[in-house]
């Protein structure tokens, strides 16, 4: 049961990868600066993730692999900064595709709190490489990452009533925090990164319908 799982688990990796990759191309095909915008976010989202999903689906195919934790802790480090990068590209991406309605402060805002995560995420303490560092220094630089999440649920909703896409990044703050602060104690905890890339497809494929 547990091998069907791992590669039930290494199917959806690959095909949320490959939807990435395909909406990218989508975007940049269709021109403009709005499609280019998204081509920019999807592909940083998906760049970063492929650092972290590709190891886990060797790690799947080849669980006594044993470079297993080097390549997973640097695909954890990689992805944590392309994720933050997201919420910034999302916002400009937001300011083009519906303009004139985001004051400037928003997007700064953003930049600031994700240069303070950045920080966090370069210290030694974060031991990417071992087990992702004590639970203070998980929550230390996922407090800035907590307040992007909480600034672009409230520009969505009060400057663009963009109630659908607000849950969705509601939704994925809520599975990533609830796994990386309960993993450590719960390993089951780990399947919540599911229902939070789901949420990323979502809001991607959201785009690509209406760009």
């Amino acid at each position: 049961m547990k091998k069907v799982m791992h590669h039930m688990e290494s199917l959806f990796c690959a095909g949320y990868l490959l939807f990435a990759l395909i909406a990218g191309i989508l975007f940049l095909h269709r021109g403009g600066p709005v499609c280019h915008r998204c081509a920019v976010m999807t592909f940083l989202l998906a760049g970063g993730d492929a650092f972290h999903l590709i190891p886990r689906i060797i790690s799947n195919l080849r669980p006594k692999w044993r470079d297993r934790r080097r390549w997973l802790g640097l695909g954890n480090l990689i992805s944590s900064v392309t994720m933050t990068l997201f919420y910034v590209a999302l916002a400009y991406v937001m300011d083009r595709y519906m303009p004139g309605r985001m004051p400037q402060a928003v997007p700064l805002t953003l930049v600031v709190l994700s240069a303070i995560r950045l920080c966090l995420c370069a210290f030694p303490a974060n031991n990417w490489f071992g087990d992702g560092g004590s639970q203070k220094w998980r929550l230390y630089r996922n407090l800035p990452f907590l307040l992007t999440g909480v600034i672009t649920i409230g520009y969505l909703i009060a400057l663009y009533a963009q109630w659908y896409l607000a849950v969705l990044v509601a939704v994925s703050f809520l599975c990533y925090m609830v796994t990386v602060m309960g993993v450590r104690k719960n390993p089951k905890l780990g399947m919540m990164m599911i229902p939070k890339t789901i949420c990323y497809i979502c809001i991607i494929a959201f785009f690509l319908g209406k760009v």
